[in-house]
């Protein structure tokens, strides 16, 4: 049985260096960009439905575990989004912002695939976000996810930083989670055995 860690109250945030159940897809669009920014489409970001990892027992997670240093098995997240390069040129993910409204204050761990994978002009990709949280107890939240992309990167010595940070982060959100049911990929979601990929909707789109 999980224990429940003390609740806070306010707006938290976590920004994302290292690496819902929902009603309608989250779309989201690009805030005005200032005169400055350099020409180009921002992605489209659509949020899936997010869940909680099968905790200790991992049900086959082992490799995500091992490859996500400091995800908490008791207390993991994941957040499917998808990401479609609206740009003539290739694009690259620098980083992910998660804020809250409730109670669960996420903490992102890794990605997959990694920043700075490259996303080819027309292309949609699948980015699964994992995060440990504060409290493992089934809430309700209001998220908002903001996504830093761009044109240039730099991955010196393992890192992944924008060298074109003109570019005005896409924010979607905010989304009414009613829920974070167990991850499974079996239909209609969320019956079956909890699995590493969540799916992105309801039903099959």
């Amino acid at each position: 049985m999980e224990e429940l860690e003390p609740q806070k109250s306010g707006v938290s945030r976590r920004t994302v260096t290292k690496a819902m159940a929902w009603a309608v897809p989250a779309i989201a669009i690009a805030a005005p960009a200032p005169a400055f920014a350099i020409s180009g489409s921002p992605p489209r970001v659509v949020i899936g439905q997010a869940c909680k990892l099968p905790g200790a027992s991992n049900q086959g997670c082992g490799d995500v575990y091992a490859n996500c240093p400091g995800l908490d098995t008791n207390k993991a997240y994941a957040f499917p989004i998808q990401i479609t390069n609206t740009d003539d040129q290739t694009i690259y993910i620098t980083d992910v912002d998660i804020t809250t409204a409730g109670t669960l204050d996420f903490d992102v761990r890794c990605i997959s695939p990694a920043f700075c994978t490259p996303i080819a002009a027309g292309a949609t990709i699948k980015i699964l976000v994992y995060a440990n949280s504060n409290n493992s107890a089934n809430t309700e939240e209001d998220v908002t996810l903001t996504v830093t992309w761009g044109h240039s990167v730099d991955t010196t010595g393992g890192t992944c930083t924008l060298t074109d940070p003109d570019h005005t982060p896409v924010v979607a959100g905010p989304v009414h989670v009613s829920s974070f049911p167990p991850c499974s990929s079996k239909n209609p979601f969320p019956q079956g055995a909890p699995t590493c990929d969540p799916p992105f909707y309801p039903n099959p789109v």
